[in-house]
């Protein structure tokens, strides 16, 4: 029967190791090793092992040359692996590996019933007498020192149980270093943290000799004090003293091995500092008074050092290696920075410091001394100024107190070191760069003073911790929610009109300019007109004064003109939009007197105040404004309104330049897109309302445009959101909804450009002789196909001179006008229908949308794949316009994606315009439609409207009859073409 045993041995290149074997017992003759055991034989046979031999077949598996090669090897084979194995990796990493398990392997032998076997390099046979003795107890080492006058003995020697002993003189072999596995004979001797090299100055001596003071005192202090952390220390000339004292906590300022600035805690027992990381459980220091030594033995405050640990891991700090702390933020940038953050943590959390008894401890290469008091700041405004808050701000820095102003420079350049008067360095905290960059970026310093623009009154509640200072004497919006609208307003405004009203009354009383840029639909022009007739119709205290200064007598024997002692506003708008804005005032505010500023009633005079000081509004172009600015610049003007403001988005434009030489009590902006291209069209915008608000445009690039448009800088995002929301009114469709009706209806009216008009009266001129001339000797059938030929012309001329003349190389009003609308609004994500009578127009239209780079599509009647158009539509997001004839068009569609549509040739019968909006607006449709017709002035489309608008005998035969010329009288048809 074979028994299990454990042979230490040396294996082939790699040293002492040990290995499982079943073997054989003989009498009298050498011990029978039968085979190595292994992880496959207890796995085979699990019940004939003992739960002491199964581990340690685990644990000797871990070094087996396997093991060890798929650990350890980068060879291709683990023959190559054993026969080249590195010293170095021997060493260094092998050899500790191969004794960790060995020391381990020890420990379980010493308390099993396990035999083991030393088997001697160099023997081939192993005997029962080379099994070693393992005592179930480590053994003890005891050093002993004598100290006497100057001189002083010092001896190690050893416990096992009652014996007492030396290993001098008897060549002890060392199987495992640290901790120490020593065999002397055939005893194997283990300690518990005893490592081997304190056995070599006794290699060849009893005791150490040493006769000076100076050799004793170092001695004690770098040898003596740490055996005594840990072993037991007998002798004389010395005192040993067990102290339970709880330690002092300091936290120091370094640099891990990364140079990133770390917090790490140190623990002071008695005259010793030590880190935390280290592993012993007593900490020793020495005192030496009259030559005599007294080693102080402090136990381990796991309790206090757990508790500092958790109290810096609570307080916001982040746990690197080696027990160092590091702040979040500069773990968070990724960068190596200065110490600043982690100074300004533990000034933050000096009072917790303090309670706990931790001392800071801020080492500098440079020795700079920092300041660790609490900052209080304490803000005071006033508003007597009109234009300007005053800002009184002192900083209270113990023993300090600086005036908040001479941190401008700091923070501006993101400086955080401030230098105190007397010279200490005060860390500026992290916040206040949030908190009052705006403050120094939009205000300016006189002295001590800091003075901010009333535009920037939204930064009070910022600056201020106490939010119940930040209240200036501005009123709030909320108060102008009760201004009653004006009398003699022709209108209902809906909800979101009245809020418009209500802000820009906000905006005026506080001399604040505003950007309404509400969607395409939405009303921009009616809540104007709203607000311009409150002023004319209340008046207030803005005095109108001459090109002298003198004021202006308003001329009060013109009967309904201006008499509110206000100075006319002026709007500026494109060239298409004038017709729309005179209609729109006379039909919604009648009272207001309007002139316009364009064509023939361009006054150029320098006494051209004379003239406008009697009108309450003056409209003009962006053209007119810029070529004639001299003359409009010799007034002060109550408004300055820009309608379509994009207009004006180039700042280094002749348009931007005009707008900003007007002398205006007020500027209001109006837009649909207020950034078309680029951040700098808003600044642009921004700046014309309330100059200087974003400050210079270099510094607007710099600050805000490139961060956010190429860094996707939320952060800047959000600042330039603060700064702009006061004076910047946006609703879309979508966020209004609810207070709309399911279809808005409006008429776009359009001036025909002027070669479109040249040719239009040319023809209209011919058309008109020709049918007088002819008209009288007709039959009725006759006249009405003649007259019918004759408006179908108008009406293409109306639209696009190119309908009927493929040469035509001028513009069409209405063309332009209707591109304008159409990119302002798929450029807010709408889709549109457009629904032409003519064929030809759609294609001037497609021939257009290509070169603009636009996706459409198109439904004629000659389209093959209709239903694949519809598809298009339908479900390809980015193509948002859909052009449609009215014939093709009329039934059969279902194109409730579109919530936009346009009607460019509006014809007599309401029920085909009808059956076209139906398109978009019927079941399934979930959002409000919007329908523009596009009507040029002056000509046979506008005297259509008009007829359609009275309801007469004639409007109804144009809704009854497919021609209805022919119901039309003689009299009645030259009536049409006059």
């Amino acid at each position: 029967m074979h028994s299990f045993i454990v042979v230490f041995t040396n294996r082939l290149n790699i040293g002492l190791a040990a290995i499982p074997y079943h073997a054989v017992f003989h009498q009298n003759s050498p011990i029978e090793l039968l085979e190595h055991v292994t992880l496959e034989h207890f796995k085979e046979n699990p019940d004939i092992y003992s739960e002491d031999q199964k581990d340690i077949i685990k644990l000797l598996h871990s070094i087996s040359d396997k093991e060890l090669f798929k650990k350890f090897s980068r060879e291709s084979n683990l023959r190559e692996f054993k026969n080249n194995i590195p010293p170095d990796l021997l060493n260094d990493r092998i050899r500790p590996y191969i004794e960790k398990v060995m020391y381990n392997l020890v420990l379980l032998i010493a308390n099993s019933k396990v035999p083991v076997y030393f088997k001697h390099t160099g023997y081939s046979n192993l005997y029962p007498s080379d099994e070693l003795k393992i005592p179930s107890s480590p053994c003890k080492p005891i050093f002993s020192v004598n100290i006497e006058e100057n001189e002083m003995t010092y001896s190690l020697k050893f416990k096992q149980g009652a014996d007492l002993f030396t290993f001098h003189n008897k060549e002890p072999e060392i199987i495992c270093h640290d901790p120490a596995v020593i065999k002397t004979g055939q005893k194997l001797y283990y300690f518990l943290s005893f490592d081997s090299g304190k056995l070599k100055p006794f290699k060849d001596k009893e005791y150490i000799h040493l006769r000076s003071e100076k050799a004793i005192d170092t001695y004690m202090e770098k040898f003596i004090a740490t055996i005594v952390e840990r072993f037991e220390v007998q002798g004389s000339g010395f005192t040993i003293e067990n102290i339970d004292d709880r330690p002092t906590t300091s936290l120091h300022l370094e640099k891990d091995l990364a140079l990133r600035p770390v917090l790490r805690f140190k623990f002071t027992y008695g005259h010793r500092t030590v880190s935390p990381n280290r592993k012993t459980s007593v900490f020793v220091d020495l005192i030496k008074e009259n030559g005599h030594y007294t080693f102080r033995r402090f136990p381990r405050d796991f309790e206090t050092e757990k508790l500092v640990f958790n109290l810096l891991e609570e307080s916001g700090l982040t746990l690197m290696d080696g027990m160092s702390f590091a702040h979040p933020h500069d773990i968070e940038s990724g960068t190596v920075s200065g110490p600043d953050n982690l100074i300004e943590w533990i000034r933050d959390h000096k009072r917790l410091l303090d309670e706990y008894k931790i001392r800071p401890v801020l080492h500098n290469d440079d020795d700079t001394q920092f300041n660790l008091s609490p900052a209080k700041i304490i803000i005071e405004t006033s508003d007597e100024d009109m234009d300007w808050f005053d800002i009184n701000s002192v900083i209270e820095i113990p023993p300090h107190k600086i005036p908040f102003a001479r941190f401008r420079r700091n923070i501006l350049n993101g400086d955080r070191r401030f230098k105190l008067p007397d010279g200490a360095i005060f860390i500026i905290p992290r916040s206040w760069f949030t908190r009052f960059t705006d403050l120094f970026n939009f205000g300016k310093t006189v002295e001590d003073e800091i003075k901010l623009p009333k535009t920037y009154y939204h930064l009070l509640d910022e600056i201020q911790e106490d939010k119940s200072r930040a209240k200036s004497e501005l009123p709030d919006i909320k108060e102008f929610e009760k201004t009653p609208l004006p009398e003699g307003l022709n209108a209902t405004l809906r909800p979101y009109q009245i809020e418009g009203f209500h802000w820009m009354q906000f905006l005026k009383e506080n001399r604040f300019g505003g950007i309404l840029a509400d969607d395409m639909g939405l009303g921009k022009t009616l809540q104007t007109i709203t607000l311009l007739l409150k002023a004319y119709s209340s008046g207030n205290s803005h005095e109108d004064k001459g090109p002298e200064g003198q004021l202006s007598i308003f001329d009060s024997n013109i009967d309904g003109f201006n008499k509110s002692g206000l100075a006319p506003a002026l709007i500026v708008m494109p060239t298409s939009l004038i017709h729309n804005w005179d209609n729109e005032i006379k039909k919604f505010a009648p009272s207001l007197k309007t002139y316009i500023y364009t064509g023939t009633n361009r006054a150029k005079s320098k006494d051209l105040w004379k003239i406008l000081r009697h009108y309450h509004v003056v409209i003009t172009t962006y053209g007119i404004l810029r070529n004639d600015v001299e003359y409009f610049t010799q007034m002060q003007w109550e408004y300055l309104i820009l309608d379509e403001s994009q207009n004006i988005k180039n700042p280094a434009s002749k348009g931007y330049e005009a707008v900003s030489q007007i002398n205006a009590a007020h500027h209001l902006a109006l837009t649909g897109t207020p950034i078309e291209n680029s951040l700098t069209d808003l600044w642009a915008q921004m700046n014309f309302v309330n100059r200087g608000i974003l400050k210079s445009l270099n510094f607007f690039k710099k600050y805000y445009e490139t961060p956010i448009s190429k860094n996707k800088n939320e952060e800047k995002s959000e600042h330039l959101q603060k700064i702009i929301n006061p004076f910047l009114l946006r609703r879309t469709k979508e966020m209004v909804a609810k207070d709309l009706p399911p279809v808005m209806e409006q008429v776009i009216y359009c001036d025909m450009s002027p070669e479109q008009k040249e040719i239009y009266d040319q023809e209209k001129s011919g058309i008109r002789n020709n049918l007088l001339d002819s008209i009288q000797d007709m039959r009725k059938n006759e006249q009405a196909i003649l007259a019918l030929q004759a408006l179908t012309r108008l009406r293409q001329l109306a639209n696009h001179p190119a309908m009927l003349d493929p040469e035509f190389k001028g513009t069409s009003g209405k063309f332009d006008q209707m591109m304008e609308s159409l990119e302002s609004i798929i450029s807010e994500h709408h889709h549109v229908l457009v629904f032409s009578s003519f064929v030809k127009d759609l294609e001037l239209m497609e021939a257009e949308l290509q070169k603009r780079k636009i996706a459409y599509a198109k439904l004629i009647g000659s389209t093959q794949n209709r239903d694949k158009v519809i598809d298009r539509f339908n479900k390809d997001d980015s193509v948002k316009v859909f052009l449609i004839s009215l014939k093709a068009g009329g039934v059969g569609l279902n194109l409730t994606k579109a919530d936009y549509v346009f009607m460019l040739n509006p014809w007599w019968n309401p029920a085909a315009e009808a059956q076209a909006i139906n398109r978009a607006h019927r079941i399934g449709q979930t959002r409000n439609v919007f329908v523009y017709r596009f009507i040029s002035t002056e000509t046979i489309e506008e005297k259509i409207a008009l007829l359609q608008d009275r309801k007469n005998k004639l409007a109804e035969a144009f809704v009854n009859t497919t021609n209805p010329l022919s119901q039309m009288s003689t009299e009645e048809i030259r009536e049409l073409f006059s």
